[in-house]
């Protein structure tokens, strides 16, 4: 009885540090995808609410940035990801970057067991972004709007992120593909 229990809480304590661990130590992910001619630069989410910057709450959202094969045209977008499912109607994402609003345009939705709003961030907002010293993000459905001010440290990881998205997808280098 006594190995039980000990082993269980040897799990336990293993599955806490994990979950520390996991929060805030991933790394920008390049994903080649030679079948849809395109590359992807994925940033690691944001978490908005979290407590102690442990335990992400919802919501989350993170910057992927594409890159044409063929035409080598860039193409950053902010995704938006609500931990739990929305029964409303999602009508999209905007920024209020140091009191301007920028609507951004919703470029898909996906729906399942969470819901997942992927928008376009173009030039000029990506640009504001990192010139900013204030961010408020605001997520509109049917029925509501919710907004949530970046603190500090969430700022500063998005602007490092859009940084350091902007150089990797300008540096990769064009794909062969082999047909």
């Amino acid at each position: 009885m006594y190995v039980l229990k000990s082993k269980l809480f040897i799990l336990f304590v293993l599955g806490f540090f994990l979950t520390i661990n996991c929060g805030k130590s991933q790394t920008l992910v390049i994903v080649p995808e030679p079948v849809v001619d395109q590359v992807s630069v994925v940033s690691p989410e944001i978490c908005l609410d979290s407590f102690l910057w442990i335990f992400p709450s919802n919501p989350c959202f993170w910057i992927r940035a594409e890159k044409d094969n063929t035409t080598s045209k860039t193409r950053t977008s902010l995704v938006y990801n609500l931990s739990s499912f929305d029964v409303e109607f999602p009508l999209g994402l905007s920024l209020e970057i140091d009191g301007t609003y920028h609507n951004l345009l919703k470029m898909g939705t996906e729906y399942g067991s969470q819901l997942q709003l992927l928008s376009d961030l173009p030039e000029p907002t990506a640009t504001a972004i990192s010139k900013s010293k204030k961010v408020s993000l605001s997520y509109t459905n049917r029925k509501e709007t919710r907004n949530y001010e970046l603190s500090s440290g969430e700022l500063s990881d998005l602007q490092s992120y859009l940084a350091k998205i902007n150089s990797l997808i300008k540096a990769e280098p064009k794909l062969k593909i082999q047909k």
